[in-house]
């Protein structure tokens, strides 16, 4: 492979940027992703019929943690796009970012551990027909 004189390949940087588009596609707030309408799913009437009657109070209280987490992941990556610089700075590929544990994109991430977390339970609740 030849290879330009002036430009030595191995000593470039390879740069990723962390963007908060692949989250708010996922958490589908963008009309895209797995978790598009999914808490309308969850209060659906055939599904909700499913739950043992005497679970309903958890099942609600389960799918209503798991709106109000992805609410907040909505929020702090919405505002990770535009208004946090730990969130949209360049580094090179392999390292991490220097203040990671207060981005938005970090708080966004802790919320969807939560609201995940809010899903089992909902779905553990259901009973499989």
């Amino acid at each position: 492979a030849s290879e330009f004189a002036l430009f030595d390949k191995s000593t470039s940087v390879v740069s990723c940027k962390r963007t908060n588009r692949v989250v708010r596609d996922y958490i589908g707030v963008t009309g895209k992703g797995p978790l598009v309408n999914l808490e309308k799913k969850l209060l659906k009437k055939s599904l909700v019929q499913q739950v043992d009657p005497d679970n309903l109070d958890d099942y609600f209280s389960a799918v209503e943690t798991f709106s109000q987490e992805m609410a907040k992941a909505n929020s702090l990556s919405y505002t990770a796009g535009t208004a946090d610089f730990d969130s949209v700075n360049n580094f090179a590929k392999g390292e991490a970012s220097v203040n990671e544990g207060d981005s938005n994109l970090e708080q966004a991430r802790r919320a969807i551990e939560e609201a995940n977390k809010a899903l089992k339970t909902a779905s553990s609740l259901i009973a499989v027909s």
